[in-house]
């Protein structure tokens, strides 16, 4: 009962780092829109409260009971096998690519919007409420559609990524398993270690003999869309050498 607890617990904490990861990686690779809210208490030192603390029953020692086995531990590092993994750097390459084509999409209409707002100023006259109507409705469909493919390259990220995490997390067990091992740490969370205990290198070799390839929705295609038709793909996007589908 203790491996299988042990085992549960090591589970849970893997977990939460490929979580932590993933949301690290996604925003060194995609810039992010949404900014903290303020405390609207901040600043303002809170007492905490004086409660009334009546006695509870004494607890008094158990018995001896049955020692459980030492734990045989096992270490990995999250970010280093991310890092390595021949399928993260294939989605790296190819959402860079649909990044700088939103980009280079978004700066085209900047210029084209100010082209018509100095081609008013040059007319001496004061824009007419038609040409002010359109022009708010261009901004507006503009904000729609350029924030709808930035969301839709954040969410095919995240469908990369999410494969590579589970298929770690497939690789880590098996490890785990045929080493004995009852006990799996992220690096991040020891403050030492001993090398041999570090599974990370065979991790890679898995991981990139295992997924080199994982699926990406196409440019035109709408994650959240695909996921509520249930047609989930059954082969990798391929990416060629220069990024591109194949």
């Amino acid at each position: 009962m203790t491996a299988k607890r042990n085992a549960r617990l090591a589970s849970t904490r893997q977990r939460a780092g490929f979580g932590r990861w993933a949301t690290l990686a996604l925003a060194m690779t995609l810039a992010p829109v949404a900014a903290m809210a303020q405390d609207a208490g901040a600043g303002q030192p809170q007492q905490p409260p004086v409660l009334p603390m009546p006695a509870v029953p004494e607890f008094k020692p158990l018995p001896a009971g049955v020692r459980p086995a030492a734990p045989v531990i096992g270490v990995f590092n999250t970010q280093m096998i991310m890092g390595q993994s021949v399928a993260v750097q294939k989605i790296e390459k190819e959402l860079g690519t649909r990044r700088e084509s939103l980009v280079s999409d978004v700066r085209a209409e900047e210029t084209q919007l100010q082209g018509i707002r100095q081609g008013i100023l040059k007319s001496g006259k004061a824009p007419t409420p038609a040409q002010q109507q359109e022009l708010q409705k261009r901004v507006m469909a503009d904000r729609t559609k350029f924030g709808n493919r930035n969301r839709i390259l954040e969410e095919d990220a995240q469908v990369g990524l999410n494969q590579v995490q589970r298929e770690i997390q497939q690789i880590v067990s098996a490890i785990a398993r045929a080493r004995g091992m009852t006990m799996v740490l992220q690096a991040g969370t020891a403050a030492l270690h001993d090398n041999t205990l570090d599974i990370s290198n065979e991790v890679v070799t898995h991981l990139n003999s295992t997924l080199p390839s994982v699926y990406i929705p196409g440019p035109n295609e709408d994650p959240e869309e695909i996921a509520k038709s249930g047609k989930y793909p059954v082969a990798p996007f391929q990416m060629n050498d220069q990024g591109g589908e194949q």
